[in-house]
């Protein structure tokens, strides 16, 4: 297994995916299923699908993986996209987050023997906005099912971890209204970017009153919030008009829109300003006493010999599953310490642990 998963993950890695751009990785995918003896199918998008275990049964799992990656940070000390294997890691951009759960993905398809109705989606766009494709996880869910579990990286240093769940992100645009005047005269003015300020330095008191929350297994899941992106004034010499703030907020357990939309009302009040909130929504929460997450414990303790847990404070996909009605986690062979970094690698002894991990937990999905 180890040597298919490093020549699988290198060959993804030599393929460049930024967000959009996912036909190269597509095609290997969609070849290597066919190869293997079954019948992918694909949209204009390229999203690549298949689905195995027995026509008649009642359940369906979700497994999935996105094709796109990031772009490379500064200080990568090699090629991001010349795959490199160094002490047990494959380096190159992608190889956590995530082209190993894709090269497991390849592996379980034609193996595993479910008791349910297993779909493995390779899809697009989960890292970035602003392009003609939607992500495609979207798509996914809309076909419906009962389980998810996708493969974001949740190994550490120690191994495989199962994570629990994801946490939910919803972004709001925030404008403020001034006035405009001379520079030279700012009390006749309302300077819309020193209300802006005010605002920020509010989010900063915010997040730093979030509390740490306790989860199961001691997973810690805790919500954030942050200013991320500004833009204010016209001229040095004119007292600005106008200022936008975008800001980033990380919903935990219990949160939603509604949780973010009060806050903002808050902070705002006696402002004069404006705002609207877009995202996902709340967070992904697997049921610890539901079927899916029994059948991961059972093969954690079979593969790894103790059960560990993981809650992940960044936003995943299981967020759609979520919405869409399934109960949903994350097992995935990346390093969940080396996304969108530089230098990112893959442990590969971990890989393969997570992969035969992912195995089990599929294969004993439905055991009474």
């Amino acid at each position: 297994m180890q040597d298919f998963l490093r020549q699988t993950i290198s060959d993804l890695v030599a393929i460049p995916s930024p967000s959009g751009e996912e036909r190269g990785v597509a095609d290997l995918v969609f070849a290597k299923l066919r190869a293997a003896g079954l019948s992918p199918e694909r949209d204009a998008d390229d999203n690549v699908w298949v689905e195995v275990g027995p026509r008649e049964a009642k359940g369906r799992l979700h497994v999935n993986g996105h094709m796109d990656t990031v772009v490379p940070v500064d200080g990568w000390e090699t090629d991001p996209h010349g795959p490199v294997v160094k002490g047990g890691r494959l380096h190159g951009l992608g190889a956590s987050d995530c082209k190993a759960g894709l090269a497991a993905m390849l592996w379980l398809a034609p193996r595993v023997r479910p008791k349910v109705r297993v779909l493995f989606s390779w899809t697009v766009c989960e890292e970035g906005i602003g392009h003609a494709k939607a992500n495609g996880s979207r798509a996914m869910a809309a076909m419906g099912g009962d389980w998810a579990i996708t493969v974001e990286p949740s190994c550490d240093g120690s191994g495989p971890r199962l994570s629990i769940g994801t946490q939910g992100h919803v972004r709001a645009s925030v404008k403020f209204a001034g006035k405009a005047a001379h520079s030279s005269r700012p009390d006749l003015g309302e300077n819309a970017v020193l209300a802006a300020a005010r605002f920020c330095a509010g989010l900063e008191r915010l997040n730093a009153s979030f509390p740490e929350r306790q989860l199961h297994g001691g997973a810690i899941a805790r919500a954030t919030v942050a200013p991320t992106i500004i833009s204010g004034g016209k001229l040095s010499n004119i007292i600005p008009d106008s200022c936008q703030v975008t800001v980033s907020r990380r919903l935990a357990p219990g949160e939603s829109h509604d949780t973010f939309r009060a806050e903002l009302e808050k902070l705002l009040a006696g402002e004069r300003a404006s705002f609207e909130i877009a995202g996902d929504g709340p967070c992904a929460l697997v049921d610890v006493h539901g079927p899916l997450f029994a059948a991961a414990r059972r093969a954690q303790l079979e593969v790894c010999g103790a059960e560990r847990t993981s809650f992940q404070r960044g936003r995943t996909d299981a967020v759609l599953f979520a919405a869409a009605g399934m109960d949903t986690m994350t097992i995935g062979p990346g390093l969940s310490t080396q996304c969108h970094v530089a230098n990112e690698h893959v442990d590969l002894a971990a890989a393969e642990q997570c992969t035969r991990l992912l195995e089990r937990t599929i294969n004993g999905l439905g055991d009474k």
